[in-house]
C-alpha cells in the first residue's frame, strides 16, 4: 500500500503542479524548481511498474477465489482425503513460495496474503468434512487468531485489512448468533462499529512508526466501516421508539464523529474522511431533526407540509456548508504544499 500511495501522489502532485502553471498561481522558475523536488513525471516506466503491481495482487485474488470456487463447485466428485489434502498442499504450496520470495518483496507478502485466504478454506472445508458442530463465528474466530502472526510477519497493508475483515465477520457472526439476549441488531451493529473505531485508532497510532499503516486506504476503510455500523442504530433510536431515545446508539455514533474528527483533524486531514463524517451528520442529523419535531410539535401522521419544505432546506444548507468547509481546507492544503 505504501508503493500505491507513492505512486499515486507523484501523479497528483504532478497533476496540481500543471493546474497552477496553468492558472498563473506559479511562473515558469517556480514550476521548474518545483518539478526538480517532485522528480521527473510518471513515464512509461513507472507506469509499468504499477501495473506489474495491480496484475500481481489481481492475480493473487484470482487465484483464491478459483481454488475456493473449484472445490465448492465439484464437491461431489472430489473425494474427502483428496480435498483436504489438497487444500492443504496449496496452503503449504503459499507459504513454501512466500519465504522462498522473501517477506520483504511484494511478491512473498502477495503470497502470504493467497495463503491467509486459503486457510480460511482449509478450516471451513474440515468443519465441513468432519460436521465438528462448530459455529460458524468460531471458524471466523480460529481463522483470525491463525491468521494473524502472518499479518505480523507479512508487514503489509493488504494482510492486516484482511484480518479485519475476518475479525469483522468474525465479532459481528458472534453478537448475532452466540451472545445474550440483551444483543439485538442495532446493538450488534454498535459492537462492531466501536470495534471498527478502535481499529481505525489504532491503525493511525500505528502510521506514525511502520511504514505498512502510511496509506490511507486502511483509514478510509475503518472510518467507513465504522460510520456504516454505527450511523443505522443512531437513526433507529430516534424513530424506531414511541419518543426519541438519546441512548448509547447516539452516544457511540458521537463518539465516533469525535474521534475522528479528532484524529483527522490532528494527524491526517484525509479529505475522504471528512467528507464520510460529513454525510454521515447530515444524514443522522436530519432524521433527529425530523423526530424531534413531529414528537414535541407535531405527530407523525399530522405534520406540515411545510415541515418537509424546512427539512429541505436544512438538508441543502448542511450539504452547502460542509462543501464549502471541504474546498477552504482543500484550498489551505495546496497552499501550504505550495509555500513548501
Amino acid at each position: 500500500m505504501g508503493d500505491w500511495q507513492r505512486w499515486r501522489e507523484t501523479v497528483a502532485d504532478q497533476a496540481r503542479l500543471r493546474e497552477w502553471r496553468r492558472d498563473g498561481v506559479l511562473d515558469a522558475a517556480a514550476t521548474a524548481a518545483a518539478r526538480k523536488t517532485l522528480g521527473p513525471a510518471p513515464d512509461a516506466a513507472l507506469w509499468r511498474w504499477f501495473l506489474d503491481r495491480l496484475a500481481l495482487w489481481l492475480g493473487v485474488a484470482l487465484c483464491a477465489a478459483g481454488v475456493i470456487c473449484f472445490i465448492a463447485a465439484n464437491w461431489e466428485h472430489i473425494g474427502k482425503f483428496t480435498r483436504l489434502y489438497g487444500m492443504q498442499a496449496l496452503v503449504i504450496a503459499a507459504v513454501a513460495v512466500a519465504a522462498r520470495l522473501g517477506l520483504a518483496r511484494l511478491g512473498g507478502q502477495a503470497a502470504l496474503w493467497l495463503a491467509m485466504v486459503l486457510l480460511g478454506g482449509l478450516l471451513a472445508l474440515i468443519g465441513q468434512t468432519y460436521q465438528t458442530g462448530a459455529d460458524t463465528w468460531e471458524l471466523f474466530t480460529l481463522w483470525a487468531a491463525l491468521a494473524l502472526p502472518w499479518a505480523f510477519a507479512g508487514r503489509h497493508a493488504a494482510l492486516w485489512l484482511l484480518w479485519v475483515a475476518v475479525a469483522n465477520i468474525a465479532l459481528g457472526l458472534w453478537a448475532d448468533t452466540a451472545g445474550s439476549d440483551w444483543m439485538n441488531d442495532e446493538r450488534s451493529m454498535t459492537l462492531v462499529g466501536l470495534f471498527d473505531l478502535a481499529l481505525y485508532c489504532l491503525w493511525s497510532i500505528a502510521a506514525a512508526r511502520w511504514a505498512e499503516f502510511a496509506g490511507h486506504a486502511g483509514p478510509r476503510l475503518l472510518a467507513a466501516a465504522a460510520l456504516f455500523c454505527l450511523s443505522p442504530p443512531a437513526i433507529l433510536a430516534a424513530i424506531d421508539h414511541v419518543a426519541p431515545e438519546f441512548g448509547y446508539e447516539l452516544c457511540a455514533w458521537l463518539a465516533a464523529i469525535a474521534v475522528l474528527t479528532a484524529f483527522e483533524l490532528r494527524r491526517r486531514r484525509d479529505r475522504a474522511v471528512f467528507a464520510m463524517l460529513l454525510v454521515a451528520a447530515i444524514g443522522v442529523s436530519t432524521v433527529w431533526l425530523y423526530r424531534l419535531a413531529t414528537y414535541f410539535l407535531f405527530t407523525r401522521h399530522d405534520e406540515p407540509a411545510a415541515l418537509w419544505l424546512v427539512l429541505a432546506m436544512v438538508v441543502v444548507g448542511e450539504a452547502t456548508a460542509g462543501a464549502l468547509w471541504l474546498r477552504r481546507m482543500d484550498q489551505q492544503m495546496e497552499h501550504r504544499e505550495a509555500r513548501a
